[in-house]
């Protein structure tokens, strides 16, 4: 049996939504100077990417540094290894869904006592098991505790959101 799937976000609808975020962090870190964005496993790091050209091709003056968090089990590795002691900070991830990977990356960041820790997401579920906050989204979407959301990076050039 084959699941359904909606389609929520297509390719270009993705790529206006990173560019919204993109501008509403550059209008908050504008004095910052350097911005740390640590994608969250494989599709949270080719986000955090692509977030990034955006942010740059905005604010040129804004260095932007990428880092991939890996999770796996209770452990994160930064690669490559990060230090966030005095540095502004934006968790990226492609879906929240229950808030526990988050929960586990942001505990390891924040004992490194950075300036400022915000959170980005391209897709936001309303079901959520621990107590954080999204402060960048591209879209927000009430599912069922039933329904999924993924994001299918398998194409670079396809890339999609969808509910299943």
């Amino acid at each position: 049996m084959t699941t359904a799937k909606t389609k929520i976000l297509s390719h270009s609808e993705i790529l206006t939504k990173l560019e919204r975020m993109a501008c509403e962090i550059c209008e908050k870190h504008i004095q910052s100077g350097e911005l740390v964005i640590c994608g969250l496993n494989s599709r949270g790091f080719a986000l955090s990417k692509l977030l990034g050209e955006k942010i740059s091709a905005i604010d040129s003056q804004l260095k932007v540094v990428h880092v991939n968090a890996v999770v796996e089990k209770d452990a994160v590795e930064f690669t490559p290894a990060a230090e966030f002691t005095g540095k502004h900070v934006l968790v990226m991830d492609d879906v929240i869904n229950t808030g526990s990977t988050l929960m586990l990356v942001l505990s390891e960041i924040y004992r490194q006592r950075p300036v400022s820790i915000g959170t980005v997401f391209l897709a936001k579920r309303e079901h959520r098991n621990f107590p954080v906050k999204a402060d960048y989204v591209g879209v927000s979407i009430a599912t069922t505790l039933q329904e999924h959301v993924q994001f299918d990076s398998t194409d670079s050039n396809n890339l999609s959101v969808y509910l299943v």
